[in-house]
């Protein structure tokens, strides 16, 4: 006899399927973006990786300094990046507003549906918050970003700068609701976190700088030309960084627990929220090129420090895991179907 697992499985099957054939039947057409330009999109992205894996598990890239320069990456190279970026550039500010509805809500549609998953699926208390924020919290900063980068790369500066300023306030928002969703579920056994992370969200190296770069954007200003090549070379350091980090964690990152949980998880992450947000930039009427922007930032796999948060609150770490190291696989083919059906 089926479980409640199996039927939810089944549903989720034919749920993300139905939305991949409307997907398909409304983005396809004649002069579309080709197999070798996905490939070129997506293959720097996933083989730095590769080589952060390779490196980690020679023995090359010790633990201790993945840490490190994972740091330098995320509060020095990255917020470069963003300030220089948002702040010479001219975004679409009525299209930025529409991109950032829509993905804001569909993080929201993906936690209520995460947690009807968990209880179908009759998770236990302390894997509760974990398996909803394996669900919504994506990689955006150092999968989402590079990623949305290269697929603009032919010189959209506007479709660059409109993600970019989006990229900020998604990020804050996931932080605040995994801390939400981690404490609730943990019966309030993370309350004596609550102030820490408040704290790093008021002190947000990207929230910080995407502000920053904001408004040297609406005042007009321009940096001195030392300024901009200095801003632009230790931004130029973050996304090779950050991507050889995530391949080291990678490799120490084990798949434990109920593997069918982690499962379902990382499918609905990579699969049932890109969905979702698709369905809201049709509803919304999003241009395709902030609708491909969307579909990325959500089709993105779990953020590796949702493992850390889970053991900060007393979470399934077990679980934690497991979704970030299958999620991570299963990108990999879910962001081939968002750019060939987007591009």
């Amino acid at each position: 006899m089926p479980t409640y697992e199996d039927l939810f499985n089944c549903f989720l099957l034919l749920l993300t399927s139905l939305a991949n054939v409307v997907m398909l039947r409304t983005f396809r057409k004649p002069e579309g973006v080709t197999l070798f330009e996905i490939i070129n999109i997506l293959a720097p992205v996933f083989l730095v990786i590769l080589l952060g894996w390779a490196l980690a598990r020679s023995g090359f890239l010790p633990a201790q300094a993945v840490g490190e320069v994972n740091r330098l990456s995320y509060w020095v190279g990255l917020p470069s990046l963003l300030f220089y970026s948002i702040g010479t550039a001219d975004p679409e500010i009525q299209g930025v507003t529409g991109l950032l509805f829509v993905t804001t809500t569909a993080t929201l549609v993906a936690i209520a549906a995460a947690a009807l998953g968990a209880r179908l699926l009759r998770l236990p208390g302390h894997s509760y918050g974990t398996f909803m924020q394996g669900v919504f919290r994506g990689n955006l900063a150092f999968i989402g970003l590079p990623v949305v980068l290269y697929a603009f790369s032919n010189g959209n500066a506007s479709a660059e700068a409109s993600a970019l300023l989006v990229f900020g306030p998604l990020v804050v928002l996931y932080n605040v609701l995994a801390v939400v969703v981690l404490v609730l579920s943990g019966g309030g056994a993370g309350h004596g976190v609550i102030r820490p992370a408040v704290y790093g969200l008021l002190t947000n190296p990207i929230l910080i700088a995407s502000l920053a770069g904001v408004l040297l954007a609406l005042s007009g200003l321009q940096l001195p030309a030392f300024a901009e090549r200095t801003f632009s070379a230790v931004g130029q350091m973050a996304l090779p960084l950050a991507l050889i980090c995530i391949g080291a964690t990678l490799y120490s990152t084990r798949i434990r627990g109920r593997i069918g949980w982690a499962v379902t998880g990382a499918v609905m992450k990579v699969a049932l929220v890109p969905a979702i947000g698709f369905l809201l930039a049709r509803a919304v009427g999003l241009s395709a090129e902030h609708t491909q922007i969307a579909l990325i930032l959500l089709a993105c796999p779990t953020a590796s420090v949702s493992y850390i948060l889970a053991q900060q609150l007393r979470g399934d770490e077990g679980l934690a895991s497991s979704i970030v190291v299958i999620a991570n696989v299963l990108a990999v083919p879910a962001l081939f179907v968002v750019l060939a059906i987007t591009g």
